[in-house]
C-alpha cells in the first residue's frame, strides 16, 4: 500500500490536486454544565469579584510606584499579558470578563503600611480600589512563603495583586517567563480559583485550576486551558440576574 501511495502522488500533483498532508485537528471539548462553580468561587478566601460581577468587564490597573530595577517596560508587559488573557477569554466564551487598564497614580492619603511589609492590613483595601477594579501594587517586601525574584501574591477579598520586584527580575529564561505570565495565575485566584493540587481547603471552596495554570509548562509559561476558561462562564455568567 505504501508503494502504491508513493506512485499515485506524482499523478495527483500533475492533475492539480492538493496533496499537502493535513494535520489532524483536536476536537473542541463540549462546554460544561454549570453546577456549583459560582458558590465555590465566592467561598474562596471571600473572593470579591464573583460578588461584584454585573456583566461589565473588570479593569486591571497598576499603581505607578514600582522600583526602577524592574525595568522601563515591565508594567507595559504586565498589561500586555492581561490584554492577551482578556482576548482569549472573550474568544472562547463570547463575552469579556476582564480588560487591561493602565498605569495610574497611587491614591492620596492611603493609611500607613498599606503596601507592607507583608502581611499587610487588607481591612483598608476599600480605600485603594473602586468597585470593578483589579489593582496591582508593589509591596515593600517579599510576600510570605515566596522565594526568588519577581514574586506575586493575590488577595481575592480585595481584588488585589501584590508584586515584589525590589531585587530585580529573574536571570534565567525559564524564571523570566514564569514571572512574566504569573499575573494570569494570580488573576484566576482573584476569580475564585485554587491550585490543582490544593487539598488543604475544605470542600466546596474554590474552583480547581488546571495543572498548566497552577504550575506552567516546560518553558515556564502559566496559561489557562479550555476547562479553566469554560469554568469562568459559570462563575461570571453573561446574563447575571
Amino acid at each position: 500500500m505504501r508503494w502504491l501511495l508513493a506512485a499515485l502522488l506524482p499523478f495527483a500533483a500533475a492533475c492539480g490536486e492538493d496533496v499537502t498532508p493535513v494535520a489532524p485537528t483536536t476536537p473542541v471539548p463540549e462546554p460544561r454544565v454549570c453546577t456549583d462553580e459560582l458558590e465555590r468561587a465566592r467561598a474562596y478566601i471571600d473572593s470579591i469579584l464573583p460578588r461584584e460581577w454585573d456583566g461589565t468587564p473588570f479593569r486591571f490597573d497598576l499603581f505607578d510606584h514600582f522600583p526602577e530595577i524592574a525595568g522601563a517596560d515591565y508594567l507595559d508587559g504586565q498589561l500586555e499579558e492581561v490584554r492577551g488573557l482578556a482576548d482569549r477569554i472573550e474568544e472562547q466564551i463570547g463575552y469579556p470578563i476582564i480588560e487591561a487598564g493602565s498605569v495610574i497614580p497611587v491614591r492620596a492619603n492611603l493609611p500607613q503600611g498599606w503596601n507592607g511589609p507583608p502581611p499587610i492590613d487588607l481591612g483598608t483595601c476599600d480605600q485603594w480600589r473602586e468597585p470593578g477594579q483589579v489593582l496591582g501594587i508593589h509591596l515593600t517586601g517579599r510576600p510570605y512563603g515566596h522565594q526568588g525574584q519577581g514574586a506575586m501574591w493575590a488577595a481575592p477579598g480585595c481584588a488585589l495583586v501584590g508584586y515584589w520586584v525590589g531585587d530585580g527580575l529573574p536571570s534565567t529564561e525559564y524564571r523570566q517567563q514564569y514571572a512574566r505570565t504569573a499575573i494570569v495565575h494570580e488573576i484566576f485566584h482573584l476569580f475564585g480559583f485554587k491550585h490543582s493540587d490544593n487539598r488543604e481547603l475544605p470542600e466546596p471552596v474554590g474552583v480547581f485550576m488546571s495543572r498548566q495554570l497552577t504550575g506552567g509548562n516546560t518553558s515556564g509559561t502559566l496559561y489557562p486551558t479550555f476547562n479553566d476558561m469554560d469554568a469562568l462562564r459559570c462563575v461570571f455568567p453573561e446574563n447575571r440576574p
